[in-house]
């Protein structure tokens, strides 16, 4: 009785799971590329705030920039953009809690940053650039780097065991 007692505190004792370095690279990466898409779309999301006036005189600067942009309607060029950035930002936001997650060697958060990277990469198909034919070669990059991430988060799932139940549960007398 003695045994079974002292082997389930020493069970519940056990240090956890050292963090492979591989993973900590990984995740120190993804900590600097999502605080950075964060601030980034964080500033993009700005666009839904700004008044009519001000893209009506900024407008001409930026077709003169680039003449594509002649027959896009100001307003709801700006207001794309936003929601894009909006998009981007929320599921940014759900990639750093997924890399978190795997920080601290949670499983469920590899599946959190997956679904959230692959995702960002879809938002900008609905974008309307008037007309212009989209080039797709950018964001086929970007899926192809989000790939490799999660494949090298995916090798290193097996370190991800982090026990959730802390519950110390004593049996019998």
């Amino acid at each position: 009785m003695e045994t079974t007692s002292n082997d389930s505190f020493n069970a519940a004792m056990a240090p956890e799971s050292e963090r492979p370095q591989f993973l900590k690279i990984l995740c120190i990466l993804s900590f600097v590329a999502s605080g950075l898409l964060i601030l980034v779309f964080a500033l993009g999301t700005m666009s839904l705030a700004i008044s009519g006036d001000m893209i009506e005189e900024s407008w001409s600067k930026v077709v003169e920039t680039n003449p594509a942009f002649e027959n896009i309607e100001p307003a709801e060029f700006f207001h794309a953009v936003g929601m894009l950035c909006l998009y981007s930002l929320i599921a940014n936001v759900f990639s750093l809690i997924g890399v978190i997650m795997m920080w601290r060697l949670d499983k469920i958060g590899f599946f959190i940053y997956a679904v959230a990277e692959l995702s960002t990469n879809f938002f900008s198909l609905d974008l309307d650039m008037g007309g212009a034919e989209k080039s797709y070669g950018g964001m086929i990059f970007f899926i192809i780097i989000d790939l490799i991430f999660i494949g090298m988060y995916f090798m290193n799932l097996k370190y991800m065991n982090k026990n959730t139940n802390n519950t110390f549960i004593q049996s019998g007398s």
